[in-house]
């Protein structure tokens, strides 16, 4: 696997957990106690691909490996609830960036697969 084929798919990874945790706040919404969740990753992939320039492939492709998501939980203040239309647009976004991922990847699997076979 290629350093931008692991950072894609580990980016889809990270997606996914956003998506988990945005279901959760919407489920949570109205429960008063609750706190919404959020989860960074981004960070840490654009310091795995600015480490990947003076790094070995398999140097590189333990970088990214290493990056996780992580979850932050966003304190809020007392009768303060989560914000569905927060919620709705950052799933939207988290939607669009997966989907556009996912094409990538697509397109770059026909690529290999025409390389394969020569054509």
């Amino acid at each position: 696997m290629d350093v931008i084929t692991a950072i894609a798919s580990k980016a889809l990874d990270g997606l996914y957990v956003r998506q988990s945790a945005i279901a959760q706040n919407v489920a949570n919404a109205g429960a008063e106690s609750y706190s919404p969740v959020r989860v960074e990753f981004e960070e840490q992939l654009r310091q795995a691909l600015d480490a990947t320039a003076t790094a070995t492939p398999a140097d590189a492709l333990a970088r990214v490996a290493q990056v996780q998501p992580e979850l932050r939980t966003v304190p809020l203040l007392p009768g303060q609830r989560v914000k569905l239309d927060q919620e709705i647009t950052n799933a939207s976004e988290t939607s669009a960036r997966y989907a556009m991922l996912i094409g990538m990847l697509n397109r770059s699997l026909q690529s290999q697969m025409l390389d394969i076979r020569g054509g």
